[in-house]
């Protein structure tokens, strides 16, 4: 019984410890936050709370579409892997995925565009040097702390 104790205390001793490297230095507050934006560029409390509301708006109004196209992705996935299915029907379907891939990549654009308003012009020059942030190439989704964009 002992035994069993000493190992359940050390593999959860190790997994809370590997949360500690993950995160990193600068953590899940404000400062590791803050450089989610591009090396360099500080943003101000305001600018911070500004890109969060932006940020949960544009989640909650993807939200829908988001999972319309992994519904219809698997269901694509399905026929593709169905010897029944038809030409036809694979088509259509690859359709309907592409319809709601460049909703999202339209939504993903009024976003970026959103976020960029909220940058000064010194910062927007210093994410255009980095090549971070929203429309500057970069991490996934064509920017860097998209989070859904990133998965369309």
């Amino acid at each position: 019984m002992k035994k069993v104790l000493g190992i359940i205390v050390a593999v959860l001793f190790i997994a809370m410890a590997s949360t500690v490297f993950a995160v990193g230095p600068g953590g899940f507050g404000p400062k590791g936050y803050r450089h989610a934006y591009g090396p360099g560029v500080d943003l101000s409390k305001e600018q911070m709370d500004r890109m969060w509301q932006i940020r949960e708006r544009f989640n909650a109004e993807t939200s829908t579409l988001r999972y319309e196209l992994f519904q219809k992705r698997n269901e694509l996935r399905t026929l593709y892997s169905d010897p029944k299915a038809s030409d036809a029907a694979i088509l259509a379907k690859e359709k309907e995925v592409d319809t709601l891939r460049q909703k999202m990549r339209d939504k993903t654009v009024r976003f970026k565009l959103e976020q960029r308003k909220v940058y000064t012009p010194e910062q927007l020059q210093k994410l255009a040097v980095s090549g971070h942030g929203p429309g500057f190439g970069g991490g996934r989704g064509g920017g860097r702390g998209l989070g859904p964009c990133a998965r369309f």
